[in-house]
């Protein structure tokens, strides 16, 4: 392939383009507005996306409006607290289509959201075609590989759910223009341009490009430059520049860089299994690997292999493998490319050394496109021996789809087969006699309508279609408004009267599958947050209180419905639904202040009926407060959860150099104390916690309480650890589950059929990858249920490592007989579990009562901090629930202090007795140094802009 920058005349290539994309883009988003849905996808981006570009907007306009107050370092809005920038830049800083909202009113955000959605996908085809057209393909040529780079399943997918994931296929073809710029000894300003904006609009893909970028120079180099360059000074110069170039890029993209990076190394997503452990994918990857690449109408991404093209893409592979002496790079492009679909290592290596998610597959996209433009340009000249290779792939690959047909049962894989035949017929009809009376764009035409047809497929809301999965149009605006129900417009405003709000888990269900994860555009400030970059120290508080609902992503959630832990974090109303799981899991001291209309079942069940509740505690934590007693680490790590939970109240956790100056704490014994309990199968017998063997799908167990009537009202923990889980063989599972099938009582006579229940169990394993390592372990009472879950590997971002949790049955004024205990799966469980009361009651509200006393007063929010006063009569430890990072400084008395991270997450302070003025103010990580180094950058880059200047000039005088 003949890389050239001569000037060629493509007449009405853009024209061409844009018309195709109108008409593909009828069939994408029109099944969404036809069915009555947004593109607004129920979880990133209605809790992500949209909410913060509303809150980024707002941001921007603050500043412009009042430029001299400086731009918010810290949001209160996010979570507990964060730092915006972490989260901003993450999101919406560097993608340069967020900032088309300004341009629109408030009202008309969502809008304006969903429209820069379908503007990305447009752009990205337009990038291709600028790529496209340094080759010798004629419009429709381009147009067609155009389609095919637009319109796959990644994209049909990514495009709408995280509309960001579409700036790479902007950026990449740019990037392999710049550098063919340079490897044809051309300006490296234009590499210079694409690499920073590469770098500034996300830290992530800028990661996976780059990489990318390197592949292809490697690869660029050896298998074309290498010979054309007349000596190595000439090379060894190329690649000096492209070195310079990308240097420089990196350090004007520093302001951005650096904090991002610094960011993510302060995150939760640090420390995770590499590859979440695998070292190959299940059985089922490989197996549904293959039809992958042309079912378009797919959504289960294994491992986010999402590919999905036009089925033309199969023959345009096989006529690169055919002709690889003629097209090496494209040809060794796709070797690399599945060999790395095949192993672990490379989807975690792309995917920043964490799980295995192969979104790198985005590269792939573009030889992809190109080899379909390089079929359709030889269309009608190929040989005897090409057509016969067709057929036989062709045969062999349906034969295989249809052989796996039996275990997947995929009927969205039909119309990409019938397209295959449809395309192979076209290709063979074209190099016979009665081409001349075929359409002349007949291939043309026909990836139009294929790519339509696999967007109808993928999205049409009828058996689990991707619209199912969006907000019903001109919904958003009314989860805004209406998300409480009203029962939040009178409470009081968190800025003067600062307090937080969360939900009961599992409970607060407001359709179409959405969560309620982050609560932006609101007052409010609410516990949980979803977001991809999450304080660290946020992590390690949550996973030292053994928060059952950990994720990296959303840290705290509803902390289990835990009192003490809604208390810490100064969680003062609660927002429930009636008829919804865990209504009534309310904590201790939460009491009903408010309900909304009740909406009446017609019919009279009652169980149907809807409400929304508000609770309100008096009992909340202020958000910064003063303790004198304290507990070193090293004691807290000997201390079970619920014990540092409720030590909350009366102590603070600090490093053990700062615990020797300061009076240590002591729990009460009455306060937690351990409920004796035993474990029995419903089968009769006595289970032994340390080796349960779960062999059959029916069985369930009963943890039985012992004299639950001697101690009270209490919460009921139960804390499992050293939990380890042993899946049978996948022999040993099909004989069990065979075993248990015949012994059904509950099928009649003719239900037996041992040969298809013998199927039906091996391909239901196969499926879904067994034997694995996951597992749940329920608890239900009379009040609700808790789950502590180990993910499958194949959860990517959401996998961790379970080996202990504490799971809050709720509070009971008398402790229940018994709890259900429900393993998810067959195998064997071993763990430790105890069972725990935690006393509250008029104890626990007099120590709330004296930490209360002990609040910073005066509290007032400035711009990235806070101000208070405080008097107190003996040394001690200021501490708080605002998320710890050492960019806080705290003054006290206009001097700085030393800042402690408090009860294993928190921001705290040494203070000596008397009256002190505090003062917290946040300052973003490396955004000084950042900026030096961008400001250097920009000097280098203006160099290079007048070197390009004046050689120019230079060369234009001697032609004259």
């Amino acid at each position: 392939m003949n890389f050239s920058f001569n000037k060629r005349k493509i007449t009405h290539l853009y024209l061409t383009y844009t018309l195709a994309f109108i008409t593909v883009a009828i069939f994408v988003y029109g099944t969404y507005l036809l069915t009555g849905h947004s593109l607004i996808w129920h979880l990133d981006g209605a809790n992500q996306h949209l909410p913060l570009l509303e809150q980024y907007r707002s941001f921007l306009l603050d500043f412009l409006k009042n430029p001299s107050a400086g731009l918010a370092q810290w949001s209160w809005h996010f979570g507990l607290g964060s730092d915006t920038f972490q989260v901003y830049s993450y999101y919406t800083i560097g993608d340069v289509f967020a900032y088309l909202a300004l341009l629109f009113p408030a009202s008309k955000v969502a809008l304006a959201y969903q429209l820069t959605i379908v503007l990305r996908l447009y752009c990205a085809g337009l990038s291709f075609c600028f790529l496209a057209k340094h080759f010798d393909f004629d419009r429709f040529t381009i147009v067609g590989g155009a389609m095919v780079y637009l319109f796959n399943a990644f994209l049909l997918y990514s495009n709408v759910a995280q509309p960001f994931f579409t700036t790479p296929f902007i950026l990449f073809p740019l990037i392999i223009v710049a550098l063919e710029r340079v490897f044809q000894k051309r300006s490296i300003l234009p590499l210079i341009l694409v690499f920073s904006w590469m770098l500034i609009s996300s830290f992530y893909f800028a990661y996976v490009l780059g990489i990318g970028a390197m592949i292809y120079v490697a690869l660029r180099f050896f298998l074309y430059y290498k010979k054309r360059y007349a000596s190595f000074k000439e090379g060894a110069l190329v690649f000096f520049n492209l070195v310079f170039a990308a240097v420089i890029s990196l350090l004007c993209a520093s302001i951005m860089l650096l904090p991002e990076i610094l960011a993510v190394k302060n995150s939760t997503r640090t420390g995770g299994v590499f590859a979440n452990g695998l070292t190959f994918y299940p059985p089922y990857y490989y197996l549904a690997l293959p039809s992958q690449l042309i079912n378009g109408g797919n959504r289960d991404f294994y491992f986010w292999s999402a590919l999905g093209f036009a089925s033309i893409v199969f023959f345009a592979i096989v006529y690169i493998i055919q002709q690889r002496k003629k097209y090496p790079l494209l040809c060794l492009s796709f070797i690399i490319s599945f060999v790395m679909l095949l192993l672990p290592f490379f989807g975690a290596f792309f995917n920043g050394m964490m799980s295995p998610s192969n979104r790198w597959t985005l590269l792939s996209c573009l030889p992809v496109s190109l080899a379909v433009c390089i079929l359709l340009k030889h269309a009608r000249q190929l040989s005897e021996k090409t057509l016969k290779i067709f057929s036989f792939s062709l045969f062999a690959y349906v034969a295989y789809i249809c052989l796996t047909y039996f275990f997947e049962n995929d009927e969205k894989v039909f119309i990409p087969v019938i397209f295959l035949f449809i395309f192979w017929g076209s290709l063979i009809a074209l190099n016979t006699r009665v081409a001349a009376k075929l359409p002349r764009h007949l291939l043309f035409l026909a990836i139009i309508l294929n790519v339509c047809l696999n967007a109808v497929y993928f999205e049409a809301p009828y058996n689990g279609g991707y619209a199912d999965e969006m907000l019903p149009l001109n919904s958003y605006e009314n989860l805004k408004k209406n998300r409480f129900a009203n029962l939040d417009q009178n409470l009081p405003d968190p800025n003067t009267d600062f307090y937080r709000v969360s939900t009961i888990s599992k409970n607060y269900y407001l359709g179409a599958d959405y969560h309620l994860y982050n609560l932006l555009a609101s007052k409010l400030y609410q516990i949980n947050s979803y977001y991809s970059l999450q304080n660290k120290a946020l992590g390690e508080f949550s996973k030292s209180m053994q928060n059952s609902q950990y994720e990296a992503n959303i840290p705290l959630g509803q902390v289990s419905d835990r009192t003490i832990l809604n208390n810490f974090l100064g969680v003062r109303y609660l927002f429930t639904q009636i008829n919804q799981p865990n209504d009534q899991k309310i904590p201790y001291g939460y009491d009903l202040a408010q309900v909304s209309q009740r909406k009446v079942d017609p019919n009279g069940k009652t169980t149907k009926d809807q409400q929304t509740q508000l609770y309100q505690t008096s009992n909340a934590f202020p958000l910064v407060y003063f303790q004198t007693s304290v507990i070193s680490s090293s004691a807290a790590k000997k201390m079970s959860a619920t014990q540092r939970e409720r030590a909350l109240a009366t102590s603070v956790v600090v490093d053990d150099q700062t615990a020797k100056d300061y009076t240590k704490a002591t729990l009460a014994t009455d306060e937690v104390i351990e409920v004796p309990y035993y474990i029995v199968s419903s089968r009769g017998n006595i289970v032994d916690p340390a080796d349960l063997n779960k062999q059959d799908a029916d069985e369930t167990y009963k943890i039985v309480l012992q004299d639950p009537e001697q101690y009270g009202a209490g919460e009921l923990h139960l804390e499992f650890s050293n939990i380890k889980y042993t899946p049978y063989t996948l022999r040993e599972q099909l004989k069990l589950e065979s075993q248990n099938a015949s012994t059904d009582l509950t099928q009649g006579l003719l239900d037996q059929n041992k040969m298809l229940t013998s199927y039906k169990y091996f391909r239901y394993h196969v499926l879904q990858g067994s034997p694995d390592s996951s597992f749940g372990l329920t608890v239900t009472s009379s009040l609700g249920s808790e789950r502590l879950f180990q993910p499958k590997q194949n959860a990517l971002s959401f996998y961790k490592t379970v080996t202990s949790g504490t799971l809050n049955s709720g509070y009971f004024k008398e402790l229940p007989q018994t709890l259900t205990l429900e393993p998810s799966k067959l195998g064997n469980y071993q763990f430790k579990l105890k069972i725990y009361v935690e006393k509250l009651g008029a104890t626990y509200d007099k120590q709330v009562s004296t930490l209360q006393k002990n609040a910073l007063q005066n509290l007032k929010f400035i711009n990235n901090g806070l101000t208070g006063q405080i008097t107190v009569n003996k040394n001690g430890i200021l501490t708080s629930s605002i998320p710890y990072s050492s960019s806080w400084t705290v003054y006290v008395d206009g001097k700085a202090q030393k800042v402690l991270e408090t009860n294993q997450g928190f921001v705290g302070i040494r203070l000596s007795k008397g009256s002190h003025q505090i003062k917290f103010v946040y300052h973003i990580p490396g955004v000084k140094t950042g900026a030096f180094l961008s400001l250097s950058g920009l000097i280098l880059l203006l160099v290079v802009v007048m070197f390009t200047y004046l050689k120019k000039r230079q060369l234009n005088k001697k032609d004259k």
